[in-house]
């Protein structure tokens, strides 16, 4: 996002008028000198919120808000401040003036968003006009979606056939800015030729937070379509991980946001819309990331994950948590709500009611209450050994939160659950040996005998698992393997690809495999394929094994690059000396001709 002149900021509330600006979203009356009407940021029957004339500021007797013209709009149309700055700006005729030390914005991100632009109301068109709309407007009135929603959407259509080029002009340009944005595809069958990657779908238009389409969403009819719900792919404008479908629309059509619902589809925010819960957006066929959490966090103080009941919805949801851990701040409360089984919010609140589902959303349980009775539920809790085993797993979830206030009020509710003092059950978690050589880890008595899996190799030239103190990339590894233990919940798919080029690591790289193939793995399952180096792996579980808050995923990032770079170089020298003496044998050869 471009930054705004500083002294044009600071000049803009001079150029335009309050009064205009704030009547445009709040009709004011005419008060004397002044203006007033009744507050749009908290519910009142006597008007206690004035507007000056003069001092071109606002302010609220009733609920203390107050500013000037750039705070209101931020505020009342859920902006930031750069989009504030320039929906002000724009509402008025005033050319927006930009920082001029920072880099210009590549100018093939404009001409791609007018792209997307005009594709979307090509889609808006075709569900109007083509001759093969009427399943898609069926299965809209289906799922009772008014014409109002549907435009607040830009719901459209993506006829059966390939369209795009037809409208398109068929200029070198637009065949590479359709296919740079994922709607066109090469056809492997006849060369030169291509085909749309949207087909015969209701089309849902991806918006980012100023409102422009940045990509898309479709909806299959065809019973033999692989796919029933398709995305756009990763564009130079688009990335799933860092966008929220309906957080324009929340912020857009929400009086104020409470609260922000994550849902799991595209017709779940739709249809809360629908039913006047617009305070919803949803993930884009990814798992909740850091990079959302953030976008929420300056949208609201409480996020409230919505999930079915059955097992898929609690292990994502799960899922969600470990990743909210770690960005959690002051201020910030998340919550989770399960719906019936069989149940989704498109179809719960058709059949109880706006009314109902909004008391399901008050009600929903909070994170600590949610991670408690996670882990309760996955340990026999009446006996000795699952509550330690409670403690364990609860502890490990413990470091990753860096909000130290949160930290001690959950370790208050671990001590709470396992009936004990603070100073207990920190004096427990904090002996890093405790659970090693109490069984905490459940480890079967023949452990040492259980057969070994395919994928270990007994006979391995693995050296890393000696001492920490060993030198060269093996301490790395060792530093890296203790991390994993203790947090195995870090690795993604990106981490395991660079951890299978590392040379000599083939403990580290099933860890990390096994790690991100199952997920909240257990420590004991995540050593068993490695019978003859359990106590090692013990060892090195345990040197990382802290209470105490740090940035553990950075620490084992960094130790990750130092063998990566360590190898780069080790490479380089290897294929200087290959050349030097391939160089030197032909020299002798040459000497040898002579």
């Amino acid at each position: 996002m471009p930054f705004v002149n500083a002294n044009f900021k600071d000049d803009l509330p001079n150029r335009v008028d309050i009064v205009d600006i704030i009547n445009r979203r709040v009709p004011l009356k005419k008060a004397g000198k002044d203006y007033k009407a009744c507050c749009p940021f908290h519910h009142e029957k006597t008007p206690s919120f004035s507007v000056s004339v003069e001092k071109q500021m606002y302010k609220c007797f009733g609920c203390g808000e107050g500013g000037g013209v750039i705070n209101f709009v931020m505020k009342f149309d859920n902006l930031g401040l750069v989009e504030a700055i320039e929906t002000i700006a724009g509402g008025s005729g005033i050319s927006v003036v930009y920082d001029e030390n920072v880099k210009p914005v590549d100018s093939r991100l404009t001409r791609y968003r007018d792209l997307m632009q005009r594709v979307g109301q090509f889609y808006i068109q075709q569900l109007k006009q083509s001759p093969a709309k009427d399943k898609a407007v069926n299965y809209a009135k289906n799922r009772g979606i008014s014409g109002e929603i549907a435009k607040r959407f830009e719901l459209g259509f993506a006829p059966p056939s390939s369209n795009l080029l037809s409208e398109f002009e068929q200029s070198d340009q637009n065949i590479a800015d359709l296919k740079a944005m994922g709607l066109l595809s090469d056809d492997q069958y006849r060369s030169g030729q291509y085909y749309d990657f949207f087909k015969y779908r209701l089309m849902f238009p991806i918006h980012n937070a100023k409102g422009n389409i940045i990509a898309f969403g479709g909806r299959a009819f065809g019973k033999n379509t692989k796919a029933k719900y398709l995305n756009s792919p990763e564009t130079p404008i688009f990335s799933k991980s860092k966008e929220l479908y309906g957080l324009y629309q929340a912020r857009k059509y929400s009086r104020s946001i409470d609260y922000i619902l994550v849902v799991e589809g595209y017709m779940d925010v739709v249809a809360l819309h629908q039913a006047g819960i617009s305070q919803v957006v949803a993930a884009l066929g990814t798992a909740t990331t850091i990079e959302h959490l953030n976008i929420l966090s300056r949208t609201t103080n409480i996020i409230i994950f919505c999930f079915d009941g059955d097992k898929a919805g609690k292990k994502a949801a799960w899922r969600a948590l470990n990743t909210t851990l770690s960005v959690i701040k002051a201020g910030m409360i998340v919550k989770f709500l399960f719906l019936p089984d069989g149940e989704d919010p498109d179809t719960l609140v058709k059949k109880e009611s706006s009314k109902v589902f909004v008391k399901r959303i008050d009600n929903a349980q909070p994170l600590s209450k949610f991670l408690f009775s996670h882990i309760k539920a996955k340990v026999d809790f009446d006996t000795i050994e699952g509550k330690t085993l409670f403690l364990e797993k609860v502890s490990t979830l413990l470091g990753k939160i860096n909000y130290e206030t949160y930290q001690q009020q959950l370790l208050e509710g671990l001590a709470s659950e396992v009936n004990q003092s603070v100073e207990q059950v920190k004096s427990i978690l904090e002996r890093q040996d405790t659970f090693t050589q109490t069984n905490t880890f459940d480890i079967p008595q023949n452990y040492e005998e259980l057969p070994t899996p395919d994928f270990y190799d007994a006979n391995e030239n693995y050296q890393a698992l000696t001492p920490i103190s060993t030198k060269g990339n093996n301490s790395l590894i060792d530093q890296m393997i203790g991390l994993l233990l203790n947090h195995p919940s870090m690795v993604d798919e990106r981490i395991k690809l660079r951890v299978r080029k590392i040379n000599d690591a083939n403990v580290l790289q099933e860890l990390a495999n096994s790690a991100l193939l199952q997920e909240d793995i257990a420590l004991e399952d995540m050593i068993k394929p490695f019978p003859q180096k359990k106590q090692q792996l013990l060892d090195l579980y345990n040197k990382k094994k802290v209470l105490k808050n740090y940035d553990y995923k950075n620490e084992f990032l960094d130790a990750l690059l130092k063998i990566e770079k360590k190898q780069e170089e080790k490479d380089a020298l290897s294929i200087t000396n290959e050349a030097e003496y391939t160089k030197s044998l032909q020299a002798r050869k040459g000497k040898l001709k002579s």
